[in-house]
């Protein structure tokens, strides 16, 4: 009886704790670090620019500036970035979490460690997917600068950004910028207009998946960076 009694104690104890962790992830720790995840590795003057995009969602809710230093020309890391998205060459991340979301399907299994040429040729216009139902349009396209904009219905599909029934609307940038030759620095802008969905789904998206948000992007730009310092390294 006394050992039941202690395995019940253990697992009362353990199951408040995770509720704890849970409350702590996604109520406290958003507020408290949402300065500080807004803007990992960007300096003060990175933050106070004004990038390509930012006059798509002009009335953003939300905005982070995110930037890493690479060892690489500029042009290598374009072409990585330009490659990335679902059944093209990944995030540069994990891919337990891809394969678990169901949104892996890439073109290596896992994220490319290398170019690769027949994702190289994206156009304005064309889409970039998160996952089979959510996708971002190519704005612009050109040598360092990558500009994605979506809009969309409260049902979930895309719609045009001058849509009436268009809640969500977000600019991904991604600039990268030689510093030399052989080094390059690349800054990440996110701009969140939405979604305006309401209720708990407005809060889900401004806590906790905005904090999860943060550390996927994070974890994007360091893979990014492996990726290209090992390719240049060769």
């Amino acid at each position: 009886m006394e050992i039941v009694l202690a395995l019940l104690v253990w697992l009362v104890i353990s199951l408040g704790v995770l509720l704890a962790a849970i409350v702590m992830g996604s109520v406290a720790l958003p507020p408290l670090l949402r300065r500080s995840y807004n803007r990992w590795g960007a300096t003060d003057g990175e933050v106070a620019r004004t990038l390509p995009g930012d006059d798509l969602v002009p009335g953003a809710t939300s905005a982070s500036t995110k930037a890493i230093t690479i060892k690489a020309p500029y042009q290598l890391v374009h072409q990585l970035v330009v490659q990335m998205g679902y059944q093209r060459a990944g995030w540069y991340g994990w891919d337990w979490f891809y394969r678990a979301t169901k949104s892996a399907d890439f073109v290596d299994g896992g994220y490319s460690r290398r170019i690769v040429p027949e994702l190289q040729d994206l156009a304005v216009g064309d889409t970039v997917s998160i996952n089979a139902m959510v996708g971002y349009d190519v704005v612009v396209n050109e040598p360092g600068r990558l500009l994605l904009f979506g809009a969309m219905a409260q049902d979930g599909s895309a719609v045009a950004a001058d849509d009436p029934s268009a809640v969500s609307l977000m600019s991904w940038a991604w600039i990268a910028e030689p510093v030399d030759e052989n080094t390059t620095r690349l800054i990440l802008r996110i701009r969140n207009g939405g979604p305006g969905f309401g209720g708990f789904v407005d809060w889900l998206y401004a806590n906790p998946l905005d904090l999860g948000g943060a550390i996927m992007a994070e974890k994007t730009l360091f893979g990014i960076r492996r990726v290209a310092e090992d390719l240049a390294s060769r």
